[in-house]
């Protein structure tokens, strides 16, 4: 029993080779330097030597105070700056952003690990794709869910049978953004930035693209019902939202996110003979 919950907490995919990947982190908000480095920096495989923001000036100031190598600006970052320092390419930016330093990144021969979502449109996206293709550079996305060791169990479970015929998934994501960032004129609530809206495109695709790992299928249909009450939310559509989607075989899921509502996350797989609850799935 012990060996078989321990297959939870076990990497098996993970291996070390000589060296690591040094990263430049681009755009240098509080995910990026709180969370984003500091995770970087814990790894065996990875370190961080250059970060780069709006100004020489801030991306030196963050450097020294996080004992970083260099700091340099988007302009310097675009002029090809301090390429020899680095490997890949880390994107923290507002979602519009995101393209011009992939297009860059590839431009330079570097790997990129781009924030969620790719972008703020499926056209852009899709020019993301298809630059690193042509550039022959690896473009992922980052988010964690596909490399967690429980979730990668319980994909296998679910492929093996365990809960017999997938039936149904509840998905929801939810929490209190203008108490997180009291600023109403944040870029999150700005539909030229985040792009098709706040809650789906920040919260809501957690669950659903967890689901499509787990499920190994994808939705084949979907209708959501979307509303914004309050001042804040005024310019984006989805201050809460809940859709129903089907996947394939006919696996239905229920989603909801807000980011306007106390802070709660989980999904739930629900069978012919059995569940399994994923909780914090967007932590």
């Amino acid at each position: 029993m012990i060996d078989w919950l321990d297959e939870y907490e076990e990497r098996t995919w993970q291996t070390t080779e000589s060296g690591t990947v040094k990263y430049a982190l681009i755009g240098l908000g509080w995910w990026t330097i709180d969370v984003a480095l500091p995770a970087i920096e814990s790894s065996d495989l990875g370190e961080v030597s250059v970060l780069v923001s709006s100004s020489t000036e801030k991306a030196t100031r963050l450097a020294d105070e996080n004992d970083v190598a260099q700091g340099i600006s988007y302009d310097e970052f675009h002029d090809g700056a301090a390429s020899d320092a680095y490997d890949a390419i880390y994107v923290g930016t507002p979602n519009a952003y995101h393209l011009e330093y992939v297009e860059t990144a590839a431009e330079l021969d570097k790997a990129i690990l781009c924030e969620k979502p790719m972008e703020s449109t499926v056209e852009r996206a899709e020019a993301m794709v298809e630059t690193c293709e042509n550039a022959a550079v690896p473009l992922m996305i980052a988010y964690r869910m596909q490399t967690d060791p429980a979730v990668r169990r319980a994909r296998e479970l679910i492929a093996d049978g365990f809960l017999g015929e997938p039936v149904s998934v509840y998905g929801h994501n939810t929490q209190p953004l203008l108490e997180m960032i009291p600023d109403p004129d944040q870029w999150r609530l700005d539909p030229e930035l985040s792009g098709y809206g706040t809650s789906v495109m920040d919260l809501g695709i957690y669950s659903i693209n967890t689901t499509r790992f787990l499920l190994d299928r994808d939705p084949v249909s979907v209708q959501s019902e979307m509303a914004s009450n309050h001042e804040a939310f005024g310019d984006v559509p989805d201050e809460r939202s809940s859709s129903l989607l089907r996947f394939e075989d006919d696996i239905q899921m229920t989603s909801t996110s807000s980011q306007n509502a106390h802070e709660d996350t989980h999904l739930k797989i629900t069978g012919t003979d059995g569940q399994i609850a994923v909780s914090y799935t967007h932590l």
